[in-house]
This record gives C-alpha cells, structure tokens and sequence, in this order.
C-alpha cells in the first residue's frame, strides 16, 4: 500500500510538472501576492524555498509536506513589510489529526489608499486594494517521504473590482533518517479564476514548480539551501526589447540578448543558516533573478541579498527575523512568531518518602 502511495504520488508531480496549467511566466499575472515570502525563514534564506524548516509550522506556506509532529500545536503570526504601505501578515495553525497532519493558514497583503481619478484627470477621492487567501493543508509522511496537498482560496479587490481564484499545490519531500539531508519539490499555485475583475479579462495564475536540497555537514555548523524555482518554464529573464538599436551617451548598447548562462542562473536562490547552537540561528540568503532584475544602471547596492535571526525561548516560543534588498530604495523587513499551545504546564516537583 505504501509503495503505491508513493508511486501514485510521483506519477501526479511528473505529470503537473510538465505542464503550465494555464501559467507562464511573462506578461502580466494576477495573484502575484502568493509569491510573496510568507515569513522570517524563507525571507532570510533567499525568498525560495522548498526543503530547509522540518518540523516549522511556518513550512505550510512553502513546502506543507515539511510539517511533521514537532510542528503541531503552535500558532503562528508573519508580518512583511513589504514596500512603501504594503504589508503583507499570515496567520496559521497545523494539528495532529490521525496518522497526518492538518494545517490551516490565511494572509492578507494590503496596499494602503490611492487618488483616484477619473478619464479627465477629475479627483474622485480614495480608494483601497487588498488581496487576502484562505488554505487548508494535509500532511502524511511515509517512510523516509513525505506528502502533502494544499487547497487555496484567493481574492482580490481594486477598488470596486473584485477577482477570485481556486488553487492547489502538491508537495512532497525525501527526509533522511539519519543525516541533516532534506530534498523538496512543490508545485504551487495550479487551478483556475472563478471570477474575473471584468468580463474579459483573462487573468493567468502564478504557477510554480520548484526543486531544492538542504544538507548540514555532520562536522560543520552550517545548513546549506539550494533552491531551483520555475522548472516548468527555461527562459525567465525579463528584457526590454525596445531599448534594442538604442545606446547610451558613451555609445554603450542599451539591449543585449540574454546568455545561456544568464538564464540558467535565474533559477537558483540560496541560503545559509548557521546552527549556534538550539537557542539561535543566523541566517543569509542571495536570490540570483532578484539581483539581476532589481540593480539599477551603475549602482549595485545589496539587492538580492537578505540576512536573518531566529531565537528559541524555553521551547515554547519562536521569533525570527529577517532584511533583504530588492533595490537601492531600501530593505524590507520580516518578523515571524510562533507560540506552542501546549507543553506549558509546569513540572510536578516528585517527592522521596
């Protein structure tokens, strides 16, 4: 029975992952907000992120296969401040139901108050945008592998225009009995809109699969993150083909076609995270497509770069936290917590007669 669990679950995520379902990447996609970074750890570690978090609640917002009986009965609140008025907070709750696990999460990205006008430039006051999901999570571990399928309900608001979705991942990951050794693959964000924000639109989902490995040497205190995301899809450079032909005042051409090399390189995001010990970790992260779509002409700065902290207080409570740069504007911060509901009942001193 386990054996064809497993079969019958390899054969799906080779099936899904050789088709788009409805998304490519490039153009304009709707829901982008789910490719946000949930929390503290995924901010810190690269933004991708599918195998480093065994036993994290948090995990139920990238990789749910993750969640196993060390994640259960906490509570966990994210905030992202993501850019200028926009923040995005989770929420999310994982439970030992049976032989699985059941997690349940929520988020909400709000986008602060716009000036709204009209076709002739006339001020018609205030307006708000607003996206927010519900998801639901089983986790079932079998062997060295474990499984897990999310079910999510998305929506969102611009001002009067209103758009909602139905989305699945399906998750699975290889845990080695024995050594720090986790291998993950997902793939997130498949299903279909169910209302448009206008008759004819046709929104595309961001879908996503994504492939990653975390290993810690057995004599080092170190636990390395490789990720590669968008396996479904080579090409996902962004460039401007219209600065093509044009140069700048040093004769400089403005376009140049992407390498082999460029476009391979897009695909990797890593992370470090170094084990002090089991009450801290620090934590460093580098996103290669963030780096090289987000610098600007002749300054650099950081972006791409993310560094992190998390802190371990009496086994009962988790706080993280995270920086990274998208561009020479500024960080973006992340704060993560997680509280056990359980286990706080203080210890019966035991008596000798």
């Amino acid at each position: 029975m386990k054996q064809n669990s497993i079969l019958l679950f390899s054969i799906t995520l080779l099936l899904l992952s050789t088709s788009t379902l409805y998304a490519q990447l490039g153009g304009a996609k709707t829901y982008n907000f789910l490719t946000v970074p949930t929390n503290a750890r995924q901010v810190g570690l690269g933004g991708f992120l599918t195998s480093s978090g065994v036993n994290d609640a948090n995990a139920m917002f990238y990789n749910s296969s993750l969640l196993g009986d060390n994640s259960v009965d906490k509570v966990i609140f994210n905030y992202y401040d993501y850019h200028t008025t926009a923040g995005l907070t989770t929420l999310g709750y994982a439970k030992k139901v049976g032989k699985g696990v059941v997690g349940f999460g929520m988020g909400y990205m709000g986008y602060g108050d716009f000036d709204g006008f009209d076709q002739n430039g006339s001020y018609t006051g205030t307006y708000t945008a607003n996206d927010y999901w519900f998801q639901g999570s089983y986790t079932r571990k079998v062997g060295v592998f474990s499984f897990a399928a999310n079910m999510k309900f998305a929506a969102s608001t611009i001002e009067s225009y209103k758009s909602n979705a139905l989305m699945f991942d399906m998750n699975g990951s290889f845990i080695h009995p024995t050594k720090d050794l986790v291998v993950g693959l997902v793939i997130k964000n498949a299903g279909f809109v169910m209302k448009e924000y206008q008759p004819n639109d046709k929104s595309e989902l961001p879908f996503d699969t994504q492939l990653g490995i975390s290993f810690k040497p057995q004599q080092m205190p170190i636990r390395f993150s490789v990720t590669y995301h968008h396996i479904h899809e080579f090409d996902i450079t962004y460039t401007d083909t219209s600065l093509k032909g044009e140069t700048d005042a040093f004769g400089n051409e403005l376009y140049t076609e992407p390498s082999f090399t460029d476009k391979l390189s897009r695909h990797f995001a890593f992370g470090g995270e170094f084990v002090l010990g089991k009450v801290i970790n620090l934590r460093a992260g580098y996103n290669v497509m963030r780096r090289k779509e987000m610098v600007t002409q002749g300054v650099k700065g950081l972006a791409g770069m993310s560094l992190g902290a998390a802190l371990k207080i009496k086994k009962h409570i988790d706080f993280s936290y995270s920086v990274a740069w998208y561009h020479v504007a500024g960080p973006t911060n992340s704060l993560s917590l997680a509280v056990a509901t359980s286990g706080w009942e203080k210890r019966k001193k035991t008596v000798i007669e």
